[in-house]
């Protein structure tokens, strides 16, 4: 009997990033500056072009390809940024989404 497809481990980069993006948004009204839901692993939250830009000229992104980008710190997690049209979005991964984007990917873990 087959795996359910949903359930299978993405073999490819930009699959991985599909899954990533994939879920309910938090759309920007919600987005407390103070605790932003896209700090929360899993939690997918429209930003406005600002925080994108900020985070995207903060550090050298850990990869980056057209409107994409990985911003990580350290040892910590990464976080996903993407733009859409004139729309922003950025998703905190969890240490496992990290590991299997790095190794997908060809990226780092570390700097």
């Amino acid at each position: 009997m087959s795996a359910n497809k949903q359930d299978e481990e993405p073999t490819t980069l930009w699959a991985l990033i599909e899954t990533l993006m994939a879920g309910d948004v938090q759309p920007l009204s919600s987005v407390d500056d103070e605790n932003p839901p896209w700090y929360e692993p899993g939690v997918v939250c429209e930003i406005d072009e600002k925080t994108y830009w900020h985070f995207l000229e903060l550090l050298p992104p850990r990869w980056v390809h057209g409107n994409w980008f990985a911003f990580g710190e350290g040892a910590g997690p990464f976080r996903l940024f993407w733009q859409v049209q004139d729309s922003y979005f950025a998703r905190e991964l969890t240490d496992e989404e990290t590991q299997a984007f790095c190794k997908l990917g060809r990226v780092r873990l570390y700097e």
